[in-house]
């Protein structure tokens, strides 16, 4: 979308721009606080090693240590010249800083990277530090006794950021990279609070003194009052209500423009592996109770409270398109689901987003997304896979500006970057080809509440207290959205407004409720393709009334027999180990 595009463009010129605000630059653009940094002490800080023959009194080793690597790479990268994938800031500070020497032994572009990565597991030449995105890949090179073990020294050198970062997890994130009681991946993050939303428009609730809406009745009547009684006052029957995914209305987590709210409110969670209290493993989408859900989404369909439309809205952009058009009342999405385009249409409108629908009982349950999906592995040929780890960490502590003020090796390289920046030579992918984590990012699991409170106490009094790790794109979205607040209305302020003070800020209220897999097994890639069509045809067919609600018992006997039975047989399995 080009909105993002452009959304994304001048966030990462804000965010590069402030990168070194902690180490005493150019600040002038950055907002101030309103108290003193509790950013974490660095792992630049002397680690404890357990071996102190190894490192001098600096946490530097005394004697070079080379790390092999591969990682994902970006055509079209934009880098100075004088920087390299092969050579670059990041690698003269991991080697200033640690006397850690890195060298980049394979890459290929995200399309190819698994294809490449297959041949060398195949091959047995495996590099020290791997990027993986395929948690069945994980799982493969654990059975085949690939990997390191780095349960005990991960906590020891990854440093003050990551401890943080896995910390907000409950180390949830570790345990889903932890076989039979073994921590054999890092891995990178997948941010909580990304459950869906309904996003109302609030200036229609308010022509038409409608009060906001929270169970599924309520919603009805919202919807119900968007179609038929003019809420933007032209005089025209031109509204739609709530605005549905055209091929996917039921796709899983964090699904914008999706159902799933409507079916959690049965207790019911489509597309994921759930556990009963035996601890028996079964597929959401089959839940007898789904047929509560279909029959109260067909009814409104036929209603005319969800768009008509809908299933036709096939090319890109187009349901979208209905949202941004400033013509249509609701939708399901994350935080995170609003759209540029629309104040440009609708320059006047307001949003809400609200935890909803409620169940039966009052209460807003929702699924929460696996803790991670992409990790990196050490060989278990690695002579000293801590080496790895430190570099992970201190990399990312630098990246993120986490790292420790007082270090003037961190932060003579932040510096550099701020100048690669001011001269337009590096992008995304550029800074993404360069990092030593490539595709791979740590972030807190919490940090979507967390600012959100900071850009809501800096919109209501000017000022916020900052959380440990906060990074200098937090501090940025803290003062946009203050200025979209005060008039100044621009694409980044509105994104952050509406995202961080209005959404961010009720992504705590509800349950939580954890699917008890996340991932794919061996048969997914012959079996799931199949089954998931199966699924996709089954709720548009039973929503808009090409079948009946009972239809979904048929559909349930083909899931089994076409191979669900297997795939359920292959988690439990997986579920059972542990």
């Amino acid at each position: 979308m080009k909105h993002a595009k452009k959304w994304l463009a001048l966030v990462l010129a804000v965010l590069l721009a402030l990168s070194v605000t902690a180490c005493g630059g150019d600040g002038s653009s950055a907002p101030e606080p309103s108290s003193k940094s509790t950013t974490p002490e660095s792992s630049a800080e002397p680690v404890d090693t357990g071996d102190d023959s190894l490192f001098d009194e600096n946490g530097r080793y005394k004697e070079p240590v080379k790390i092999t690597f591969s990682k994902v790479m970006y055509p079209g990268a934009k880098y100075p010249a004088d920087q390299s994938p092969e050579d670059n800031f990041i690698f003269d500070f991991l080697k200033e800083r640690y006397n850690i020497e890195m060298e980049l032994a394979w890459s290929a572009e995200a399309s190819e990277y698994n294809n490449k990565l297959s041949i060398n597991i195949a091959s047995g030449e495996l590099c020290d530090l791997m990027y993986v995105d395929n948690y069945l890949t994980f799982r493969q090179m654990v059975d085949n006794d690939l990997l390191a073990d780095i349960t005990d020294i991960y906590p020891k050198y990854r440093g003050a950021t990551l401890e943080l970062v896995n910390n907000s997890f409950d180390n949830r994130d570790i345990e889903a990279v932890t076989v039979n009681g073994r921590q054999l991946a890092i891995p990178g993050s997948n941010l909580g609070y990304a459950q869906n939303l309904l996003w109302l428009r609030k200036d229609w609730l308010d022509a038409l003194n409608l009060e906001v809406p929270h169970t599924l009745d309520e919603i009805a009547a919202v919807l119900e009052a968007f179609v038929t009684k003019d809420p933007d006052g032209n005089g025209q029957n031109d509204t739609t209500g709530l605005v549905v995914h055209a091929t996917k209305p039921v796709f899983g987590y964090a699904n914008n423009y999706g159902l799933e709210s409507v079916f959690n409110a049965f207790d019911v969670y489509p597309r994921q592996w759930m556990a009963d209290e035996n601890g028996q493993v079964y597929y959401g989408s089959t839940d007898p109770k789904a047929k509560e859900a279909l029959a109260l989404l067909a009814d409104w369909y036929q209603k005319g409270l969800v768009d008509k439309q809908f299933p036709t809205r096939i090319g890109s952009g187009e349901t979208e398109a209905l949202w941004t058009s400033g013509t249509a009342g609701a939708k399901f999405g994350a935080w995170w689901a609003v759209a540029n385009d629309a104040m440009v249409n609708a320059p006047d409108l307001e949003y809400v987003a609200v935890p909803a629908p409620l169940n039966g009982e009052g209460e807003f349950n929702y699924m929460t997304g696996s803790a991670t999906n992409q990790m990196c592995v050490i060989s278990k040929e690695c002579e000293h896979p801590e080496a790895a780890i430190i570099a992970l960490g201190a990399n990312n502590e630098v990246v993120r500006g986490t790292h420790d003020p007082e270090d003037e090796i961190a932060c003579k390289y932040a510096e550099m970057r701020l100048e690669m920046a001011n001269s337009g030579a590096v992008d995304d992918q550029g800074g993404r080809s360069l990092n030593v984590l490539g595709a791979l990012t740590f972030d807190y699991f919490d940090v979507v509440p967390q600012l959100g409170k900071c850009v809501q106490s800096m919109v209501d009094t000017g000022s916020y207290e900052e959380y440990p790790g906060m990074t200098d794109y937090d501090r940025s979205q803290c003062d946009v959205a203050r200025k979209f607040a005060e008039g100044e209305r621009d694409e980044m302020g509105f994104w952050a407004y509406w995202t961080r003070y209005m959404a961010s800020n009720v992504t705590e209220e509800g349950n939580p409720v954890y699917a008890a897999y996340y991932y794919e097994t061996e048969s997914s890639t012959s079996l799931k393709a199949t089954l998931d069509t199966l699924e996709d045809e089954m709720y548009l067919q039973i929503i808009v009334g090409e079948k009946p609600v009972e239809y979904f018992d048929e559909f349930v006997s083909q899931w089994k027999a076409l191979g669900g039975d297997t795939l359920t047989a292959e988690v439990q399995a997986i579920v059972d180990q542990g």
